[in-house]
């Protein structure tokens, strides 16, 4: 099949939130390539609002619950029906999805099936994309887009942009707080899905405090539902009261809230890659994870990570990491000139 007659195309994205956000400039990417296609992408529903501003997205298909054998077997019949010329897996690891393209495209000429590599799947896809070690996630999935004939871009960043709603939302929940429309924060994340990946909450409260102090911004605690426990002990341990949002906002309207940060204090959550995507400065803490694969995608942060573990924990964690080093890392990245405030990560 010739790339120029790619009229329609699907692209089975990431679930978690971190993970679909740094698949954008590979559909960014997809975009520029062919301009004239109709992109869908498929997500969970809990990642909708990651995509709803995207530009370079023209439809977003919600993927079915994989508990739900029903929904499985009727998104496999859509993708079929729906005559796809071209399906991007991005779950490279799903035997589902793998099978579901191979159907989409079982005993016809389309469309043309193209997923990173792994050896549960790649014998189901046309065509499998190599995955280079030791690069960020980023440049994996913009592989495929180079695979695609899809022109290199020096200079990718991560794209996300709030919904005018939730704009409005956040204005009215500021307002009604007493506070400015025009108000500007410092943004604390303090969730983590596994011990090793949440910094003490003590730790975090201090840091609050001293930042509130340094720079005269007030403070506002993100998270979800399974933060609103840690959320409110720091609220119990700091001197200064913060704005807390933990479980109170949906995806939407903590991208209006996050795009108000000045700076963002975090773990290795899907939110960092939010704050990035919003141009925002984060002070990324690291355990277990390679921040070389994994980190924020900006030239515009400070990394913290120690090569060993608390003596609890069975891996690195973020224990070792000081208060005093978090908040010297974000008073330097804060006294950066925004003249010198790039989104993007020059390094390969």
């Amino acid at each position: 099949m010739r790339l120029g007659e790619i009229s329609r195309i699907l692209v089975l994205n990431r679930n978690h939130i971190g993970d679909c956000i740094l698949t954008t400039p590979m559909l960014r990417a997809l975009k520029r390539r062919f301009p004239r296609a109709h992109i869908a992408v498929s997500v969970p529903a809990s990642n909708i609002d990651l995509l709803a501003t995207n530009p370079h997205v023209d439809e977003i298909v919600v993927r079915p619950r994989l508990s739900s054998w029903a929904g499985k077997f009727g998104f496999a019949f859509e993708m079929r029906e729906r005559e796809y010329d071209l399906i991007i897996s991005l779950q490279e690891k799903s035997l589902f999805y793998a099978w579901a393209t191979h159907y989409a495209a079982w005993k016809r000429e389309k469309p043309l099936t193209v997923a990173l590599d792994h050896a549960r799947t790649r014998r189901w896809y046309r065509h499998n994309v190599p995955i280079v070690p030791e690069r960020h996630e980023v440049y994996k999935y913009l592989d495929i887009a180079h695979l695609l004939g899809c022109p290199r871009d020096r200079n990718p960043v991560l794209e996300l942009g709030p919904t005018p709603a939730s704009r409005e939302r956040v204005e009215r929940f500021i307002a009604d707080r007493g506070m400015d429309s025009d108000a500007r924060f410092i943004g604390i994340n303090p969730g983590g899905t596994k011990p090793e990946k949440r910094w003490p909450v003590e730790r975090f409260a201090e840091v609050a405090d001293r930042l509130h102090e340094e720079l005269g911004l007030p403070v506002m605690i993100f998270g979800g539902d399974r933060d609103i426990e840690r959320a409110n002990a720091i609220v119990d341990r700091m001197r200064h009261q913060p704005l807390v949002t933990a479980g109170q906002a949906s995806l939407g309207d903590t991208t209006a809230l996050l795009e108000r940060c000045q700076l963002l204090v975090t773990g290795d959550t899907g939110p960092m890659h939010m704050a990035v995507a919003l141009a925002v400065p984060v002070v990324a803490m690291f355990g277990p994870t390679n921040p070389t694969k994994f980190g924020p995608f900006t030239s515009l942060k400070a990394v913290l990570r120690h090569d060993h573990s608390c003596g609890s924990c069975p891996l690195p964690c973020l224990h070792t990491i000081s208060a005093d080093e978090c908040v010297d890392a974000a008073l330097k990245l804060y006294s950066v000139p925004p003249s010198q405030r790039v989104r993007s990560d020059r390094r390969r």
